[in-house]
């Protein structure tokens, strides 16, 4: 297996397990009154203490957990990515949802691969590639046949969803971007760890976690830990160490994986079936992940 492929790979299974935290998360939050912010607290907080266990106790995790930490110049870069990146990812993800719904907040937060290919441009003074074109379009366009339908009228939104939304798309560009050199010189896992943990100890002060406000039974914690082992440990894990082989532009394409999974998850589980329109939004989904892939 090529670096390449294996980076593609990596990449969407990622993605594809955020779709099973989608599918839990919401269970939370709509049928267990769990709060958007409290929820990204602890699923932070918790995912950080899974991850710093796990790698304490590989052989040579130790090593590997300090190292990021060991530079002091790192500091700030990991902290500005724990809170705008990690944090700001969920919480304005979540804003949306709770202004509009769910597949609003999806097409919006799907601005973010033009968001990365524009970005791309500037920064190396150049016009987007054919293919960035081709694969950016496709993923998005099928993204909205995805999760609207083709029934346009369903996405009339407030100016203050637009605004969060918009806002989802920067963030989610930003977390996409921003630790590529930190990962690349340390790996993904001992990042994503202090990452993790400085997030979730900024958010628990913020949302007032001791005063929770959720159902907490076996349903809930079951859930809850799908949210944070699968949908957080593992999917965040996955796709950040794509980032070793490849671009940005083509993490952000591939993660088209995860609307594409939530509608299969969707399928399986609540007996949803699929349109005409969906299916052609899998079909270019499907496309641009089988385009990206070309190269290399």
């Amino acid at each position: 297996m090529t670096l390449h492929a294996r980076g593609l790979m990596l990449c969407a299974l990622g993605a594809s397990l955020w779709g099973i935290s989608g599918i839990a998360g919401q269970y939370l939050l709509q049928d267990k009154s769990f709060s958007p912010g409290q929820l990204t607290a602890i699923r932070m907080f918790g995912a950080g203490i899974l991850l710093m266990v796990a790698l304490i106790i590989r052989r040579d995790g130790r090593i590997r957990l300090v190292a990021p930490l060991a530079d002091k110049h790192n500091w700030p870069g990991i902290f500005i990515w724990a809170t705008l990146g990690l944090a700001g990812t969920q919480l304005t993800y979540f804003k949306t949802i709770s202004l509009s719904n769910a597949p609003t907040a999806t097409i919006l937060e799907y601005l973010l691969p033009i968001v990365v290919v524009g970005w791309n441009c500037i920064s190396w003074k150049r016009w987007p590639y054919r293919q960035e074109i081709l694969c950016t379009m496709l993923a998005f366009l099928g993204t909205v046949l995805l999760v609207t339908k083709g029934q346009w009228g369903t996405l009339a939104i407030s100016p203050a969803a637009l605004f969060w939304g918009i806002v989802s798309a920067f963030v989610t560009a930003f977390y996409n971007i921003q630790p590529r050199q930190l990962i690349k010189k340390y790996t993904a896992l001992p990042v994503l760890t202090w990452s993790m943990l400085m997030g979730g100890m900024v958010l628990v002060p913020l949302t007032e976690v001791w005063h929770f406000t959720g159902v907490i039974d076996w349903q809930s914690l079951a859930a809850y830990l799908v949210v944070v082992i699968l949908g957080t440990v593992c999917s965040f894990g996955l796709y950040l160490s794509s980032a070793r082989y490849l671009s940005a532009v083509e993490m952000t394409v591939i993660a088209a994986v995860e609307p594409l999974s939530s509608v299969v998850l969707a399928a399986l589980f609540f007996g949803q079936t699929f349109g005409l329109m969906e299916l052609a939004g899998i079909a270019l989904i499907i496309g641009a992940v089988l385009e990206i892939s070309i190269r290399g």
